[in-house]
């Protein structure tokens, strides 16, 4: 198997999406964030227990610093939820390009932003329901336990400085190269790690929008940024692009814009 771990955080998901391709080619560790192991487990190699904290973006730094000295070259992080349509679209894709560049770079797909710190500084939320159908079944708790320091873009300073990151992803969805992590000393993520400890924390929301700032610079990373139609608070256009790089084309583009 090349060197490459798929990484899942799951819940209450049954993991099926595992038994179907490209996803039954590799290899995985889960970390069950549930009191029950009712999941489909082809091809899972470890199964590490957690308590229910922090989302996804807790079970990825638990990764990155329980094994900081021994990651894989490709590490791909993945939601149990991957089976709405979505999410699964973005994976397929991401494992796709992986793939055909013969496993030597990591692929991160984000959407542009032409500075999150500007676009997300003023960024909080204190309410927050799950989009997966089994897990709000599960815990149906809304509840947004807020960030030490907010909003978003006072965060962000605190952790990176004005990095100047432009793209972002949404979902839990992507993959970095273990080159593009261990540039950083470990402690950088034990401190963003320790931020997270609680249930459903805004400081992971805030997490989401940075992986790019997390990782920076990504040179053993290729990074492909999608541009898609973003809307200002007034509903009107403001921006309509579809990709950055020409490295890539797509197969399919849908655009959904407000009216």
């Amino acid at each position: 198997m090349k060197n490459i771990k798929i990484v899942v955080s799951r819940y209450n998901e049954d993991l099926h999406w595992l038994d179907e391709s490209p996803f039954n080619e590799y290899e995985y560790i889960v970390y069950n964030k549930s009191d029950n192991d009712n999941f489909c487990k082809t091809n899972v190699t470890s199964i590490i227990h957690l308590p229910n904290i922090g989302k996804c973006d807790h079970t990825y730094l638990y990764h990155i610093v329980h094994n900081f000295e021994n990651l894989n070259e490709i590490l791909v992080f993945l939601p149990g939820s991957l089976d709405i349509s979505y999410k699964k679209a973005k994976a397929v894709e991401m494992l796709e390009r992986i793939k055909i560049n013969n496993y030597e770079n990591a692929i991160f797909i984000g959407e542009y932003s032409n500075n999150i710190l500007k676009e997300f500084y003023n960024f909080t939320i204190d309410s927050h329901r799950t989009t997966y159908v089994n897990n709000f079944e599960k815990e149906n708790s809304c509840h947004v336990s807020p960030a030490n320091i907010r909003p978003f873009g006072k965060w962000y300073l605190h952790n990176f400085g004005n990095i100047s990151i432009n793209y972002y992803t949404f979902w839990g969805i992507f993959s970095v190269h273990k080159n593009d992590i261990i540039q950083h000393p470990k402690y950088r993520y034990e401190k963003l790690l320790s931020q997270l400890q609680v249930f459903s924390p805004e400081a992971g929301h805030f997490t989401e929008r940075s992986w790019g700032a997390i990782f920076y610079p990504m040179k053993s990373t290729k990074v492909l940024i999608r541009n898609i139609p973003r809307f200002n608070q007034y509903g009107n256009k403001k921006r309509l692009k579809f990709f950055k790089e020409k490295m890539y084309k797509p197969r399919r583009v849908m655009v959904f814009v407000k009216k």
